[in-house]
């Protein structure tokens, strides 16, 4: 790192940075011992259920409320766009940046936001509880995406909380394993008991639960303590040096015009698809404008950025100047945290970018047909019925997923941090192979469940070997997908600077988002051309691709290291 980049850290670099190797490996006991008795967990816990549960609400139980109310599909399909909202935060995550709390309460910035938001998920939430689908279409989706656009600022608040208040990499690695649990447990609530609640007392009735358990989760904010480094004042001071105030304006400027276009393109469609659905085609979009929305949100901010690093590269100016004016404080809250992450990472910085978007892109590109291959009927679909369904993904998945939430952060305890990581990406991509299996007919799966005596096992209670295939191999993905959320969370978590956390954490987190919807209908036409165990095996294959990325950064990450 140069001389001028290191005199531009207004902080010492042990405040900044979370210390990536634990000091020592711990036993289960120890872990455990640890989990139970810290306070922060608790309160993570809690605040990884409220996390969840708008998500879970707005993003799967609202759609099976409009499906029982004979709301049409394309209807439901433009209600469902609310959790754009999820992966375009970070556009918004530099307002929650600051150190400064305001109307200068001292709970600490994090937990006044979380506190904030909250009540804005939980008021809206309790307003469409009382809506009454199908009339009232446009007031639900104003509601849904007002709640969605509560609950992702919740999350940037909470991302940077839980940075912010790691004692070290391995009290970040239990809080990150613990929000993940508290995350999974608000999907089985907002799935499976959603729906027996549902199906006993009504959807209204329903959502008034899930309003009161989000307003119950308020306890977590006051559980949670507020870090040392958010207590400090923020001092409105650019910490850059080697740029001028003009280059500084004309990069946030060229930001603001990407980031203007990208929105542009997003609204229009949303218009376009309100007032003439037939021409308007969701996947159309995604294929031919998506590729265009991230480059000019994501990659665009990037390269700003990386031309600023050059040219402090190049500077010989070694004074500070003060942030002045809109674009002045625009640039410290937008572009400044990027400049410090590559200007940090230097070349290391592509990679860092590349496992970000490649990581968890095989689950979240599958994700949108999981339904299509249970329920359907064609392209090697399995054919189940919705409650069977029910039972494999949304109470056994889910258990299994958090069993491999478990898992994983009790192995980055004893083994480290990138062990499990990229352990995790080989473990995600080759249970694909087990769909594609299915796909085919169970080829391979068959033999070892009756070996194992799996089928006799699902035959006591009354299940065919079909639901044995379904659950077991659903089970098995999901524990892989438990490991790997987990052992990401904290990944993503140890490269942030603590001082721009939530803006940096909220733009890697929507690398992977993004990019996972954009490739969406590229597998859908391989599935409609080729099947779903095509798709299955492609799907290994790129998965395989971030297994090697992960593995050349863990190489990274223990050279720099031992140096």
């Amino acid at each position: 790192m140069s001389k001028t980049l290191e005199a531009s850290d207004p902080c010492p670099k042990q405040s900044l940075m979370i210390q990536t190797t634990p000091p020592e490996k711990l036993t289960t006991r120890q872990a455990l011992k640890l989990a139970m008795t810290d306070r922060q967990v608790l309160a993570m816990l809690i605040l990884g259920l409220a996390s969840g549960l708008p998500y879970a609400a707005v993003g799967g139980t609202l759609n099976a409320w409009l499906t029982t109310e004979g709301v049409k599909p394309i209807e439901i399909g433009l209600l469902s766009w609310a959790a754009l909202a999820y992966a375009f935060k970070f556009m918004w995550s530099a307002a929650l940046q600051g150190r400064r709390t305001p109307l200068g309460f001292k709970t600490g910035p994090r937990r006044f936001w979380m506190f904030i938001f909250l009540g804005v998920s939980t008021v809206g939430m309790a307003l469409l509880s009382l809506s009454e689908p199908p009339s009232n279409l446009a007031l639900i989706g104003l509601l849904a995406v007002g709640i969605a656009v509560s609950s992702a600022s919740f999350d940037i608040a909470l991302a940077g909380w839980r940075i912010e208040a790691a004692r070290d990499g391995q009290h970040l690695d239990i809080l990150s394993t613990v929000e993940q649990f508290g995350y999974r447990i608000a999907s089985v609530i907002g799935g499976f008991v959603a729906f027996i609640l549902a199906d006993t007392f009504g959807w209204r009735p329903t959502f008034f639960i899930i309003t009161g358990l989000l307003a119950l989760s308020s306890l977590g904010v006051f559980l949670a303590k507020p870090s040392s480094f958010e207590a400090e004042e923020s001092t409105g001071v650019t910490h850059v040096l080697g740029l001028t105030s003009q280059q500084k304006n004309i990069s946030t400027i060229l930001v603001l015009m990407g980031w203007a276009l990208g929105f542009y393109l997003i609204a229009d469609f949303a218009y376009g698809a309100l007032t003439d659905p037939e021409n308007h085609n969701a996947r159309n979009f995604i294929r031919n404008q998506g590729p265009w929305v991230v480059g000019l949100t994501v990659v665009w901010l990037g390269i700003v950025s990386a031309g600023l690093v050059w040219l402090q590269s190049r500077s010989s100016i070694k004074t500070e100047e003060d942030a002045k004016g809109v674009l002045g404080v625009m640039f410290s809250a937008i572009v400044e945290p990027m400049i410090e992450l590559i200007g940090r990472l230097r070349w290391a910085a592509v990679l860092v970018v590349a496992v970000a978007l490649s990581y968890r892109f095989t689950d979240l590109i599958w994700g949108g047909f999981a339904y299509p291959f249970y329920l359907g009927e064609n392209y090697g679909a399995l054919g189940h019925t919705l409650k069977e369904v029910g039972f494999a993904s949304k109470l056994i998945g889910v258990f299994a997923t958090i069993a491999g939430i478990a898992i994983g952060g009790l192995a980055m305890l004893r083994f480290g941090r990138m062990p499990v990581f990229f352990f995790g990406s080989v473990f995600a991509a080759v249970t694909n192979l087990l769909f594609a299996d299915l796909a085919l007919g169970a080829v391979y799966t068959d033999p070892v469940l009756m070996t194992l005596q799996i089928d006799h096992l699902f035959e006591a209670f009354g299940m065919d070997i079909r639901m044995a295939r379904l659950t077991s191999v659903i089970a098995v993905e999901n524990i892989a997908v438990g490991v790997a959320s987990a052992a990401s969370i904290a990944y993503l978590s140890s490269i942030v600077s603590k001082r721009y956390a939530t803006v940096q954490y909220a733009l890697l987190v929507s690398l992977a988002f993004l990019l996972g919807i954009l490739g969406r209908p590229t597998i859908g036409a391989i599935i409609e051309d080729d099947g779903f165990a095509r798709a299955f095996i492609i799907c290994a294959g790129l998965g395989l691709i971030a297994s090697a990325l992960a593995l050349a950064e863990w190489i990274r990450i223990a050279r720099s290291e031992q140096s």
